[in-house]
């Protein structure tokens, strides 16, 4: 489900990114591993109360491969099985994102994306107002910052980043 929220340009949504890697103690350059991530993020100012836990595959909905709900004890990232294994054993580029994705939900509430309830979304909501979009552009942009990246080719984003070909075309265009 993706909602209405605050607007952010691609500019606005780098130096977030730069910030989410500074609290996190990981370079402007260096690859982020989401698996890895996962386990250090309470560690880090601001995540304390982000958990995740592995779900069977049919425990979530449809095709959704994880999801981050918030709860009476902060946030929660459930992940199918099948999406955790695929990006810890195969390093699935694309499974690796929605890992990422995920963790990117709480930061972005956190940066004031919050739902626009009195707002009903429609298909004239432009892209960078609706959260979803928001907390993936996020998510390549930590997966792969600009600086490093920006003259790098396709493949070159998907071997050194680990991310999927979608992503990284992604980020070549923009």
């Amino acid at each position: 489900m993706d909602y209405e929220t605050k607007p952010a340009s691609r500019n606005e949504l780098r130096l977030y990114a730069k910030l989410f890697r500074s609290i996190c103690r990981i370079s402007d350059t260096e690859p982020i591993d989401p698996i890895k991530l996962l386990d250090k993020l309470p560690e880090f100012e601001g995540f304390e109360d982000v958990r995740y836990e592995i779900v069977y595959n049919n425990a979530l909905h449809g095709n959704v491969p994880a999801q981050c709900e918030k709860d009476e004890f902060g946030w929660l990232i459930q992940i199918k099985e099948s999406t955790y294994n695929r990006a810890y054993e195969k390093n699935s580029g694309g499974d690796r994102m929605h890992i990422m994705h995920e963790i990117m939900h709480p930061f972005a509430d956190k940066l004031g994306f919050k739902p626009v309830f009195s707002r009903q979304l429609t298909k004239d909501t432009p892209c960078f107002r609706r959260l979803e979009w928001i907390v993936m552009a996020l998510a390549g942009e930590v997966m792969m910052p600009y600086e490093a990246t920006k003259n790098m080719s396709i493949a070159e984003l998907m071997n050194t980043y680990g991310v999927s070909k979608a992503a990284a075309q992604k980020r070549s265009t923009y």
